[in-house]
């Protein structure tokens, strides 16, 4: 982990699930994260749609220059890097493991390394069925002058162990081929029928 702010966020989630894969949605206490809701935000994702933003906190909105609520996961990403970020979010809700993405945003020729952490969430008790996920500058944040930005752009990630490291995967690997998405909707299908696991 890069920053305090993605330790402690990623502390109490850890914390939070104790030894099974993912907490309940139900179980995550926002006066917990108070210091960080305007950062935060959760993703739906069904079987048959694309993920798609249930909240999103004001300074990911001030991002953006618009509420991001019902919107395509895709909308946040720069053109032609969407497909990988989605991909990673869905390896997220399948293996049920978090991941951290280095993210960089620019103005005026200077970069804006940010982190983008995603944990896997259930909204009952078999499969993890949304992402609570933390967009936090690591040092310097993006002035307001340079408000909204066109996207986020995607650089590395890695899945987060429970001490909170991480092995990294650099964007020019193809992690779309890992597990596709038609592939992953059919697993994920098979595994939410077995309410036994």
């Amino acid at each position: 982990m890069l920053h305090t702010a993605t330790q402690e966020i990623f502390n109490y989630w850890n914390g939070l699930r104790g030894s099974r894969p993912a907490p309940l949605r139900s179980e995550i206490d926002p006066s917990a994260l108070r210091r960080f809701l305007p950062h935060l935000f959760i993703v739906n994702s069904t079987v048959s749609d694309r993920p798609t933003f249930a909240l999103a906190g004001t300074r990911i909105c001030e991002l953006f220059d618009r509420e991001l609520r019902g919107l395509d996961y895709t909308f946040m990403w720069l053109g032609g890097q969407d497909d990988e970020p989605t991909t990673i979010l869905n390896h997220v809700l399948f293996y049920e493991r978090p991941a951290l993405l280095d993210i960089r945003l620019s103005h005026d020729e200077q970069d804006y390394a940010h982190d983008l952490l995603l944990m896997p969430i259930r909204s009952q008790g078999y499969q993890s069925d949304r992402v609570l996920g933390a967009l936090v500058p690591r040092e310097t944040p993006l002035p307001f002058t340079a408000l909204p930005v066109r996207g986020l752009a995607f650089e590395s990630w890695g899945f987060v162990k429970p001490d909170g490291t991480r092995p990294t995967i650099s964007a020019d690997s193809n992690v779309s081929t890992a597990m596709p998405i038609t592939f992953f909707r059919r697993l994920v299908g098979q595994k939410t029928a077995q309410p036994g696991r």
